[in-house]
């Protein structure tokens, strides 16, 4: 089926839902559900181009009376301040704010930008118990304890194991609750049972087989950080990186990992990765990877019986995973002209409706934080991972400091790690050599005024 059947048939069943629930009653007011007066509601959002996979179609479908003005507060996703992002609002006076992968969330409501929707929820009916913990927790932390957004979906994604090479070499299924150093572990079973004579690794992640990407997969679980721009040091030169950097060399050295290099092809500055390049990055698809993290929904219809658990935990805290994360919040400004109707929105969004809608769509980019999704999707994995809790996010802000760093450290990293591997140096001395080079490169990239 093509995209634009598909895309036809989602916007098709979104709108016979939303008739359903017109008809349902269960509108908070009146003027959308009869008359042909349109009401102006303004929506601020990063870019126009998301809002129709996000919000649009429902809102469209479900609110046929409105009459929906865009806000473009970033054009084509350029980052503004902080400072000009409550300006702009201010400006504006949008009614309903969809802060997407912004991050002005924590400033806007510690300035009083937004509205607390405590209040509304509670007189809604609807309780905190009936979502996805993650979001209340997440949104409740970044608010200093209170709920001025809420979320109407989170992205998860899942453990996948091929189970057919689990019982060909005999190796224990994956199971729910590992961490990663678990997963690693587990996935070491394989060479040790002699899957590498056939082709065969433990673990794969596609364009994310290099040193670099491995290491920031183990340490991000175990909340180590290489560098902060923060502080401006390099910090792999402890006992926590120096075991991290073993296990990676040793897991190459056994075979359990497989560098793999996909280039991809660079077009006017962007890089791209054609079909052919996809396949060859995927050895779980080819049947050649044990395990892969994937979004939940992501892998369907492969030739061999697949399973899947939760993604890896951090061993520091059990109760959560870096591979789950809730970003798409929805916000009402202060004193918002238009306040009632952006309530309509979010509590549509946040409704049994919306929940059933996405069971029927299997979107494999979101899950609805609206509990009752497990009433229609039965997967047995959904218990424990609405259970799983968001990893706590660090600050990520380059600082002033030149992105050209970033590619420049990953570089090092593949080096040093490589030279390892092939037993050109030692784990000691691969450590130096990221440390110090690390560090002159991290000066380099200082901001000027420093």
């Amino acid at each position: 089926m093509s995209s634009r059947v598909r895309r036809a048939s989602f916007a098709c069943f979104i709108f016979l839902l939303g008739v359903s629930f017109l008809l349902s009653g269960c509108m908070a007011d009146d003027r959308t559900a009869g008359g042909n007066e349109k009401e102006v509601i303004r929506i601020a959002l990063s870019s126009k181009s998301s809002y129709s996979f996000t919000i649009g179609d429902f809102v469209t479908a479900a609110f046929p009376n409105f009459e929906v003005e865009l806000i473009e507060m970033e054009p084509n996703y350029k980052s503004i301040s902080e400072e000009q992002y409550e300006k702009k609002l201010k400006e504006e006076k949008p009614d309903l704010v969809l802060l997407g992968y912004s991050g002005q969330y924590p400033g806007l409501a510690a300035h009083g930008v937004l509205e607390d929707l405590s209040v509304r929820l509670q007189a809604s009916g609807m309780k905190a118990d009936d979502f996805y913990p993650g979001m209340i927790d997440k949104i409740k932390r970044e608010g200093g304890g209170n709920l001025y957004a809420l979320a109407a979906s989170f992205q998860a994604s899942v453990l996948y194991y091929n189970a057919d090479l689990f019982h060909k070499y005999r190796v224990e299924l994956p199971r729910n609750g590992m961490t990663i150093m678990d997963v690693m572990q587990l996935a070491g079973q394989f060479a040790k049972a002699g899957s590498r004579k056939d082709g065969v690794v433990g673990y794969h992640q596609p364009f994310s087989s290099m040193p670099h990407s491995l290491l920031l997969s183990l340490s991000s679980s175990e909340g180590l950080q290489s560098y902060s721009f923060q502080t401006g040091k390099v910090t792999v030169d402890t006992p926590a990186w120096r075991s991290l950097f073993a296990t990676v060399v040793n897991l190459y050295k056994n075979g359990t990992f497989m560098m793999q290099d996909v280039q991809g092809h660079m077009i006017d500055g962007t890089l791209y990765f054609t079909e052919d390049d996809t396949n060859e990055a995927d050895l779980f698809k080819k049947g050649k990877s044990a395990m892969t993290i994937d979004r939940y929904n992501s892998i369907k219809g492969m030739k061999f019986e697949t399973g899947r658990v939760t993604p890896p935990v951090s061993s520091i805290d059990t109760s959560r995973s870096v591979h789950l994360g809730v970003y798409d919040y929805m916000a009402i400004p202060t004193g918002a002209r238009n306040a009632d109707a952006a309530w309509q929105i979010i509590e549509f969004m946040l409704s049994d409706y919306v929940a059933k809608a996405k069971s029927g769509i299997q979107d494999e980019y979101s899950m609805p934080t609206r509990r009752s999704y497990m009433s229609y999707d039965h997967d047995p994995v959904l218990a424990e991972l609405y259970e799983t809790l968001p990893s706590i996010d660090r600050s990520y802000s380059l600082e002033g400091y030149d992105p050209k760093f970033l590619e420049l450290f990953q570089q090092l990293q593949d080096r040093e790690v490589k030279a390892a591997v092939n037993g050109e140096k030692s784990v000691d001395e691969c450590i130096a050599a990221v440390q110090k080079e690390g560090q002159a490169l991290l000066e380099a990239a200082k901001p000027k005024s420093q």
